[in-house]
C-alpha cells in the first residue's frame, strides 16, 4: 500500500514538473516582439521551410512572440490565428509600454563641413562610384550614415557619399517636448499612408507610418526631406507629401512686382522636378511658400550659390533650388563669356581640348595637370570651355574637375554591372560561436560582421537587391545560411572568414569554392580583385568543402581575409582602412564577375 502511494506521488510529481517545463522555457514572454524586415515573408505552420505558407505578412509590421524554436519564432497574426517566421528575416525587440505622459526627447544631429576645395560627392561610399556633385569647402550638409572611410550626407536635395577624411563633423543636439519644433512649422500628411524612416534617404529603415491628414511637427528640414515629430513617432518623411504650413508671415519678397526687378533678369528656364518647392529665402532653411510643377517655366531674376530668385504665377516671386530648373540657353547673349563661377580643373598631364563634343573631333591643345579653364556651357557630356582670347575649345566631363558645377558629368562606373542583381553576404559565425580568436584576442566574428557591412553597403548604393545572413551578433546556423540564399535566389553568395593557423608565420588571403564549374569563375573575379585591394600574400583560389558552398545552388565562395593568428597580420585586417580595401576588393570582384 505504502509502495502504491509512493508511486503515485512521484507520478504527480512529474506530470507538474512537466507542465512547468513545457510551457514556461518555450513561451516568450508578453513583451516580446518582432518587426518583418522584409517586403513580404511567408508565414509557415511549423518551425521549418519545408512548412506550408498560412499567410503573408509585409515589411515594417510588428506581431508579438508566443515562441521562439531554433531559428524560427512563431508570432501572433491574430486572436485565434499565429505562424512561424524565420529569425534571420526579422528584428526582434521589447515591446515599448505606453504612457500618458507626453515623453520628453533629445533630438541629436549632425552637421557635416567640407574641408577640401571641389570635394567629390559621389553615390556610393568608393572611389569606384560615379560622382554626383561638389561639395565645396566651407559648405555644411546633414550627416546621415557612416560606412568605413565614407560619410553619407544629404546636399542640394542630393544624397551621396564623400570621404570621411575631407570632412569634420559637428554634432548638435536639442531637447524637445513631443510636440516640440525648432521650426516653427507644422505639416499635414497627403499621402494616404506616409513611411516614416530613421534617416533623410529612402534606403532609410521605416520606423512607422503616418496616415492621410495627420498633423506633424517639423524639427528641420533637409533637401526633399523633413524631419517630423508626434506623441508616438519621429522620424524623416518625405516633404513631397506634406503641406507645410509655417508659422512664419510671408516674405515681403513675394509680394513685391516683378516689375521693378526686371532690369536684372538672369534669363529664363523650365522646372525639372516633379514637384518644386518655392522659399522665401535661397536656402533649404527658407520657410515653402508655394510649389511649381515639372515643366512650368519661370524668369529667372537673380542668382545666389546655386538658388535661383524667379517670377512665375500672376506677380508672384520666390527662391528655388537652381539645380531643379533647366536654363533656357537660346537666350545667352554671348556664348564666348565664360561664368567665372564655374570652372573645370585638369587633374591628368596631356588631356585632350578638342574643336567638338567627340573623340573624333580634332585636338587644338593639350592641357597639364592643375591648369583651370572657365565654362561657357555644358553639351551633353562636354564642357565648353574659354582658353583665352575670343578661343574656346570642348573637354571631356569625365576627365576633369569642376567648381561651381551642381550635376558634374559622370560616366558610369562598375558599379552598373551589380544593378538589380541578388546578392547574400555571409559574415561568418557569431552569438555563441566567436569563430578564430586573434594572437592578441581579435574575435573573428566581430570583423567578419563589420566587413559584411561596408560591402552591403556599397553594394546596396550600387542599386543590387543585397541581403546579410546576419546583422548582429546572433548565431545564425549553417543550414539557416544556405537558406537565405534560396529563399532570395541569389546570384552569388559570399561567406566572409578570417583565418588561423598553429604556424604563427601563415599570412595572405584565400578564395575557396567547391563547384570548379558553378563557382570558380565568381572565385577568379573576386580573388583577383581582393588582391588588388588588400596587397596581402596571395594564396590563390582553392576548393573547399564547407557546408555553405557545398549545399548552395547560388555561385559561392568562402573568402579567409587574412590571418589573426599571425600577430603583424591581425593588426593590419583589424584596422578600419584594412576593412575598407578589403570591401572595395569584393565589390569590384562580384562587378567583374557580373561583366
Amino acid at each position: 500500500m505504502i509502495r502504491k502511494m509512493i508511486t503515485i506521488s512521484i507520478c504527480i510529481t512529474l506530470v507538474i514538473l512537466s507542465f512547468f517545463t513545457e510551457t514556461s522555457p518555450s513561451t516568450a514572454k508578453a513583451a516580446d516582439q518582432v518587426t518583418i524586415n522584409v517586403d513580404v515573408l511567408n508565414v509557415r505552420n511549423g518551425a521549418g521551410l519545408t512548412y506550408s505558407v498560412i499567410a503573408k505578412v509585409k515589411k515594417g509590421q510588428t506581431y508579438d512572440v508566443v515562441e521562439k524554436k531554433n531559428d524560427w519564432i512563431k508570432i501572433k497574426l491574430s486572436a485565434r490565428s499565429s505562424g512561424w517566421v524565420a529569425n534571420w528575416l526579422v528584428s526582434q525587440k521589447k515591446a515599448v509600454t505606453s504612457s500618458s505622459t507626453p515623453a520628453v526627447t533629445t533630438t541629436k544631429s549632425s552637421i557635416v563641413e567640407s574641408t577640401a576645395t571641389g570635394l567629390r560627392f559621389r553615390s556610393g561610399p568608393g572611389t569606384s562610384f560615379g560622382v554626383i556633385g561638389v561639395f565645396e569647402k566651407g559648405k555644411t550638409a546633414s550627416y546621415l550614415e557612416k560606412s568605413g572611410e565614407w560619410i553619407k550626407i544629404s546636399y542640394s536635395g542630393k544624397t551621396g557619399w564623400v570621404s570621411s577624411s575631407y570632412v569634420k563633423v559637428k554634432n548638435t543636439s536639442s531637447t524637445q517636448g513631443s510636440t516640440g519644433t525648432s521650426s516653427g512649422k507644422n505639416g499635414t500628411v497627403t499621402a494616404s499612408s506616409l513611411n516614416v524612416r530613421k534617416t533623410a534617404s529612402t534606403s532609410g529603415s521605416i520606423v512607422g507610418s503616418l496616415k492621410k491628414n495627420a498633423t506633424v511637427s517639423i524639427v528641420k528640414e533637409s533637401g526633399k526631406w523633413a524631419q517630423i515629430q508626434t506623441k508616438n513617432i519621429s522620424g524623416w518623411v518625405h516633404s513631397d507629401y506634406l503641406k507645410i504650413n509655417s508659422s512664419n508671415s510671408s516674405s515681403k519678397e513675394n509680394t513685391s512686382s516683378t516689375s521693378n526687378q526686371s532690369s536684372a533678369a538672369k534669363g529664363s528656364g523650365k522646372v525639372t522636378a516633379t514637384s518644386l518647392n518655392i522659399r522665401n529665402s535661397g536656402s533649404l532653411s527658407g520657410s515653402v511658400v508655394g510649389s511649381i510643377t515639372k515643366g512650368t517655366k519661370v524668369n529667372i531674376l537673380e542668382v545666389k550659390n546655386d538658388w535661383y530668385k524667379i517670377a512665375y504665377g500672376s506677380n508672384k516671386v520666390g527662391w528655388v533650388a537652381g539645380w531643379y530648373i533647366a536654363k533656357d540657353t537660346t537666350q545667352t547673349t554671348n556664348t564666348n563669356t565664360s561664368n567665372s563661377s564655374q570652372q573645370v580643373k585638369i587633374i591628368y598631364n596631356g588631356t585632350n581640348i578638342r574643336s567638338g563634343t567627340s573623340t573624333s573631333h580634332s585636338i587644338i591643345k593639350r592641357a597639364s595637370t592643375g591648369e583651370s579653364y572657365g565654362i561657357i556651357e555644358k553639351t551633353g557630356d562636354w564642357y565648353k570651355i574659354s582658353l583665352g582670347g575670343n578661343k574656346t575649345g570642348f573637354i571631356a566631363g569625365w576627365v576633369v574637375e569642376t567648381t561651381g558645377v551642381s550635376s558634374p558629368v559622370t560616366k558610369p562606373g562598375v558599379s552598373q554591372y551589380i544593378k538589380n542583381k541578388t546578392i547574400v553576404i555571409d559574415p561568418g559565425h557569431g552569438g555563441r560561436d566567436s569563430g578564430a580568436v586573434g594572437a592578441s584576442g581579435t574575435l573573428e566574428k566581430n570583423l567578419t560582421l563589420s566587413t559584411a557591412k561596408l560591402v552591403y553597403d556599397k553594394l546596396k548604393s550600387a542599386g543590387a537587391n543585397v541581403f546579410m545572413t546576419r546583422s548582429n551578433d546572433t548565431y545564425i546556423s549553417l543550414n539557416s545560411r544556405v537558406s537565405t540564399s534560396h529563399y532570395r535566389n541569389a546570384k552569388a553568395f559570399i561567406s566572409i572568414h578570417f583565418d588561423s593557423s598553429a604556424d604563427r608565420s601563415v599570412s595572405g588571403t584565400t578564395t575557396y569554392y567547391y563547384h570548379s564549374l558553378k563557382d570558380g569563375s565568381l572565385a577568379k573575379s573576386v580573388n583577383n580583385e581582393l588582391v588588388k585591394q588588400t596587397k596581402l600574400r596571395n594564396r590563390g583560389q582553392k576548393f573547399g568543402n564547407f557546408h555553405v558552398l557545398r549545399e548552395n545552388k547560388a555561385p559561392a565562395v568562402l573568402l579567409e581575409l587574412g590571418f589573426l593568428s599571425n600577430r603583424t597580420e591581425e593588426l593590419t585586417v583589424a584596422a578600419s582602412s584594412y576593412q575598407e580595401r578589403a570591401s572595395q576588393g569584393i565589390f569590384n570582384g562580384l562587378a567583374q564577375y557580373f561583366k
